[in-house]
């Protein structure tokens, strides 16, 4: 189970991600600062909700396994990233 929640906090790391590059490209954003400014928020946000979200976890479950399982799926999330933007 504790890999299991891991996973799922990797799962919503990387929606929020994916949800805010998707409002960079609707709302046509070309402007750098806007960009800059829509990452730091995206970077705030991200690390506070997924700072609380494992905090939860760990006090529940076996710390390890929590942390481990979020980062080798947030690995396998930005190697299959990298695989797909160079086809």
């Amino acid at each position: 189970m504790d890999i299991v929640i891991g996973a799922l906090i990797s799962i919503v790391n990387q929606g929020l991600l994916y949800w805010r590059m998707r409002q960079l490209e609707y709302k046509n954003i070309i402007n750098p600062k806007q960009v800059v400014n829509l990452a730091r928020v995206s970077l705030i946000e991200r690390l506070v909700l997924i700072g609380i979200l494992l905090v939860f976890t760990m006090q529940r479950f076996d710390p390890l396994s929590v942390i481990l399982s979020f980062f080798i799926i947030n690995l396998g999330f930005a190697f299959y990233k990298q695989c797909q933007l160079k086809r």
